[in-house]
């Protein structure tokens, strides 16, 4: 029956237990929401269920999710589905909704509101110069394994003071030492990195509850994509921002959780029920992606797992091909393999095409099989076009027209393109800013008037102060793309690529691309522009092509769909992956990298492994991985001609890889 007030064809769009998800009228409801079950189209019917039924304005409605690319196709949806009241819909992913209301709020714990956002690389240089300060060699406390264990605190809600180091870890005791001094720098250079991004958000509403208390009023409906993904600072968040009268919707699978590596707790989307017991819980496990093959063998992966909740997917989809199992004689074979049957089944449509693998070492021989064929291809997760130093050049100098105290960002461009501004020159800026006690770039300033600094040194200190200023004294006046072609001609950045050879004639290229971007893109001012960049991922930047082969790693892959999939590498030691073979819940996860991987495939699934793989310089003998064992026979095609080896230590006594057993293939 038609739900009162709402369009007839809305809830006929859905099956029965994505209108229970959709209508429900519960204060808190888990939808348990299996691979390719419509997950993205429960969230976008809600919000317009809620709407079109009148309880509640689109301005009181947040979701939030993980990535740009998935908050993006969320808010088209909601505006096909409610026109122009879908924008005044909160949809963003965490880190864009806890930037939105620090830059209102920030000030509220003495920061202020026109901080930038450090990605990695910055990160990465400013813990590099606080070690080296101190005098900490890097080949044995490397910034980023202390960063590691920063961002795991600030995961865990835990700030620089409160932060308690195990006695038997010396790399959580170097992170002790340097997590005050790392905040103190971020605070110095007015930058915040991710983690603060989410953790500053949490403690401006415990120390400022009015806030809190205006946001809880404000949002009557809370939606939560991909719950299962979501760390303990999140958790808390949205604690945080549940009120007397806000309800809250998550939307997650357990089975595709695999992110526990940065910081996820799957645990969150299995006690939610203890979190809130009245919770209403809906299984979403009709599959539309995959035809039932794919699906009994991916349930048969991720069904060995003990911490799950119980959930069966199946399609009404045709049954489809048996899942291809090819063993070949080592990586080379293998690589050739894939890409002859991707030549054979594409018809030149690579674009049907992903392969997927457990590391990225894994893509060299991949890489050289499709070149030789002239299959065309691309690597997701490579060096993104945000991370490339040209652009992180430029992007660097927009971000001191922003903020001058940007020291990591000041460092970076100085002198680039070179102007003579060496370690010892920069040595004297920093120096006269520590007597100062002011920023590196107003050193740039101060210079002229200290003794004892030769002339030179002045001339280069006023040249490139005079530079900057004279940019900054556009940033009002110009539009973004204007400003960033007027610093590239007043830098003469292009001359520098020009010489640099073919490789700079590539760079040019790449700046060229980011300045014509910047023309109606739709981003007002630079301070959006940095943010935007800032809160870019590989995956939000990935397109897919119908031109070329997708190759990327099993963790890159959740979210997307391919008709034809291969995983490579199905061995022990691979996947599973040797370093998580210890540890139960590891293993776990590496059982439900599988399952994601496999659930991918709308049509054709091939899994492949070698005898003999070469990784890190040396080769080995392989055993088949033992997740191939749980897929039943019965839906299984063989190809190739070895017989794998087994050794006689190995567990599995029965079934696909038992010693007295010989395959027999085509």
């Amino acid at each position: 029956m038609t739900e009162p007030g709402i369009k007839k064809d809305l809830l006929s769009d859905l099956n029965p237990p994505q209108q229970q998800a959709v209508t429900a009228k519960d204060r808190a409801i888990l939808v348990f929401a299996g691979a390719g079950s419509g997950k993205t189209r429960v969230l976008t019917y809600r919000i317009a269920y809620l709407i079109h039924e009148g309880r509640v304005a689109p301005e009181e409605i947040m979701a939030v999710t993980f990535t740009n690319k998935a908050a993006g196709e969320m808010k088209e949806r909601v505006s096909s589905l409610l026109g122009t009241q879908g924008g005044r819909v909160w949809v963003n992913t965490f880190h864009s909704t806890c930037l939105r209301i620090l830059r209102a709020h920030i000030h509220h714990l003495g920061c202020p509101s026109d901080f930038v956002i450090y990605d990695s690389d910055d990160q990465e240089r400013l813990m590099e110069g606080l070690l080296k300060a101190a005098g900490v060699g890097l080949h044995a406390y490397s910034p980023k394994a202390v960063l590691k264990e920063i961002e795991r605190a600030k995961n865990r809600g835990i700030g620089p003071q409160e932060y308690q180091p195990q006695d038997f870890n010396p790399y959580q005791k170097k992170a002790a030492e340097f997590y005050p001094l790392y905040q103190d720098a971020l605070a110095g250079g007015n930058a915040l990195d991710f983690g603060d991004l989410l953790f500053y958000t949490h403690l401006l509403f415990q120390r400022v509850p009015q806030v809190r208390a205006a946001y809880q009023k404000r949002f009557r409906h809370i939606l939560v994509d991909e719950y299962q993904d979501t760390n303990y600072i999140q958790h808390l968040l949205i604690k945080d921002l549940l009120g007397p009268d806000t309800s809250l919707c998550v939307v997650g699978d357990d089975d595709q959780s695999i992110y526990r590596w940065r910081g996820a707790e799957p645990a969150n989307i299995l006690s939610f029920e203890k979190d809130f017991p009245e919770a209403r819980v809906i299984k979403l496990e009709q599959n539309y992606r995959s035809t039932q093959l794919i699906l009994d063998g991916a349930n048969a992966v991720v069904s060995q797992n003990q911490d799950r909740k119980e959930k069966q997917l199946w399609t009404a989809n045709e049954s489809g091909d048996p899942i291809t199992l090819v063993l070949t004689e080592d990586e080379e074979e293998e690589a050739r393999w894939v890409a002859g049957r991707i030549a054979a089944a594409t018809q030149g449509k690579y674009g049907r095409c992903a392969v997927f693998y457990r590391i990225n070492a894994q893509s060299r021989a991949l890489e050289e099989a499709l070149m030789s064929r002239g299959i065309p291809y691309t690597v997701v997760g490579g060096i993104r076009f945000y991370q490339r130093k040209e652009i992180k050049d430029l992007v660097a100098y927009l971000r001191v027209m922003m903020n001058p105290g940007d020291g990591v960002s000041l460092k970076r461009i100085l002198n680039c393109p070179p102007r003579g501004i060496g370690a010892k020159t920069l040595a004297t800026f920093e120096e006269v800013a520590r007597q100062k006690g002011c920023s590196l770039y107003q050193a740039l300033h101060e210079v002229a008037g200290i003794e004892g600094i030769s002339s030179a040194v002045k001339k280069k200190a006023q040249a490139v102060f005079s530079l900057f200023e004279g940019l900054r004294d556009q940033v009002e006046t110009l539009s973004l793309a204007e400003l960033a072609l007027l610093i590239v001609e007043q830098t003469r950045y292009m001359d520098y690529l020009k010489d640099q050879g073919p490789e700079g004639q590539t760079r040019m290229e790449n700046v060229k691309e980011l300045i014509g971007g910047l023309t109606g893109s739709g981003i007002e001012g630079l301070r959006e522009f940095l943010d935007h960049v800032a809160l870019i991922t590989d995956v939000d930047e990935y397109e897919g092509d119908v031109q070329r082969v997708s190759l990327m790693t099993l963790h890159s892959a959740k979210g997307l769909e391919f008709p034809i999939v291969f995983i490579v590498g199905m061995e022990e030691g691979l996947l599973p992956y040797y370093l998580r073979l210890d540890n139960p819940a590891e293993l776990q996860e590496e059982r439900r990298l599988c399952y994601v991987g496999m659930t991918r495939a709308q049509e054709r699934l091939f899994m492949t492994g070698a005898i003999t793989r070469h990784l890190f310089g040396m080769g080995q003998r392989r055993i088949p991985s033992r997740f191939l064992r749980d897929i039943p026979e019965e839906i299984i095609h063989f190809e190739g001609h070895p017989t794998p080896l087994v050794p006689s230590s190995w567990a599995w006594q029965e079934g696909l890889f038992s010693e007295d057993r010989v395959i027999e293939y085509d």
